[in-house]
């Protein structure tokens, strides 16, 4: 029971934040969650020529009325190599009863092959994990998806914040500010909520950002010690001992080549 609380923990916080670019309820958004989106079959293409791993360490912190504050951090080991496969190993800060009963850490592994057609979740703690197989996606459903993203966006502002390098990568920066209105959500007042995100592409991937939103709090997502070799192949592999049960097959994103 354990075992699954942790990665219930660690896909579920990802899971409330993956929607957090869309219209309606939102959690705090951040590139560690557009990576999850874009890099395990969330989202409409598969990076290929542009290998890379690094270090990505991401910080939510809510203040309460009273004050007082709440913190949680997720870390993880990430890497796509020149296939377009992907992995995060990724390390949530338990909270609550799970903490005591998982030693503070709770720890997931996902990985994204679609050379073979096959996604992972692994539980390193029990060593188990499920498969899901990759789907081709319908025909069109790229273009439907990226006109009702910008639909969705159609309410906010947008600002340029120019070029920078971060870990050795030019990234480019951009400021989104969305408005909910006074009454949309039961609020008396205006909501602003602002997203801040600095995109490499070359890499094809936030490598920093930025979110505060008044409801939830502020995710602040960095990545260290970016490598561009090629990673180690066995990263993509499952490795020997892991139970792995055969779970829904999910549709695959298109391929895009560098």
């Amino acid at each position: 029971m354990l075992n699954r609380l942790a990665i219930i923990s660690v896909v579920g916080l990802a899971a409330a934040s993956l929607f957090a670019q869309g219209p309606g309820r939102r959690g705090p958004g951040g590139g560690d969650f557009a990576l999850v989106r874009a890099e395990f079959g969330m989202s409409n293409k598969v990076v290929q020529g542009a290998p890379y791993s690094a270090q990505a360490v991401t910080q939510f912190t809510q203040t309460l009325a009273n004050g007082d504050h709440v913190q949680r951090t997720t870390t993880a080991a990430i890497a796509r190599d020149s296939q377009g496969r992907t992995r995060v190993d990724r390390s949530l800060t338990a909270v609550g009863a799970l903490s005591a009963r998982a030693g503070g850490q709770a720890r997931a592994i996902m990985i994204h092959d679609p050379v073979a057609g096959v996604s992972y979740a692994l539980n390193p703690a029990s060593k188990t994990g499920t498969s899901m197989q990759i789907r081709t996606r319908p025909a069109g459903s790229e273009q439907a998806h990226a006109q009702r993203a910008a639909s969705a966006n159609t309410a906010a502002k947008t600002e340029d914040l120019g070029t920078q390098v971060i870990q050795g990568v030019s990234a480019e920066g951009k400021r989104v500010t969305r408005v909910i209105a006074a009454g949309q959500e039961g609020n008396e007042k205006e909501i602003d909520i602002v997203t801040e995100t600095w995109y490499s592409p070359d890499l094809q991937m936030v490598v920093q950002s930025k979110t505060s939103d008044p409801r939830f709090g502020e995710t602040v997502y960095q990545l260290s010690g970016l490598s561009r070799a090629e990673p180690d192949p066995a990263l993509f592999a499952v490795p020997t001992g892991y139970a792995i049960t055969e779970g829904r097959a999910r549709r695959a994103p298109a391929a895009a080549v560098q």
